[in-house]
């Protein structure tokens, strides 16, 4: 948390040209995601989401709201085509999560800018590596966007995330606060 009431620590990652290059990795399958899905995929992982905004939306709003105001955030700030949001499967069909890039908005960012808005592996399938295997991916669909640069973050509290941003080679910037709503 943050020395601030109602502030929480946020540590950005940044990916350029200059980072390592990723491994391929082929133990899920990624495709366009479905927005029913999305929504109810994303309120479980809010519900259960290390991240004090998070938590924050889905007590003061509850999972399905706090998953559907994320989504309709996205679109008002962002640039997305359907195909940047893609669900991951196992090779033997089980949905084990997502991944939701983003571009910054052209004015904010020559070249262009990209983001990953937002990850999650299901509850139950966390603890299997996925999570960085969804990095990964959505990565590479930034990447074969044609960014100049991923910037993304993560609650200071997150350490899945963190090691998953730090695995990936992205470089990790200095802790920033953010407020919880």
């Amino acid at each position: 948390m943050s020395d601030r009431s109602g502030h929480y620590l946020k540590i950005p990652f940044i990916w350029d040209p200059t980072c390592p290059s990723l491994l391929l990795e082929t133990r899920l399958v990624f495709y366009p995601v479905q927005t029913d899905w999305l929504v109810e995929s994303l309120a479980l992982v809010l519900a259960t989401s290390l991240d004090p905004a998070d938590q924050t939306a889905v007590r003061e709003r509850g999972a399905i709201k706090a998953a559907a105001d994320l989504i309709a955030l996205s679109a008002e700030h962002f640039e997305q085509l359907p195909e940047w949001w893609q669900v991951a499967q196992t090779q033997n069909g089980q949905l084990v999560g997502f991944t939701l890039c983003s571009l910054f908005a052209p004015a904010l960012s020559v070249p262009r800018e990209g983001t990953i808005f937002y990850l999650g592996v299901l509850p139950k399938f966390r603890g299997n590596g996925y999570g960085h295997q969804l990095l990964n991916q959505a990565t590479r669909t930034l990447q074969q966007i044609g960014v100049g640069r991923i910037a993304c973050d993560t609650a200071a509290c997150n350490a899945p995330m963190i090691a998953a941003f730090r695995k990936a080679g992205y470089v990790e910037q200095a802790p920033w606060e953010r407020p919880l709503r």
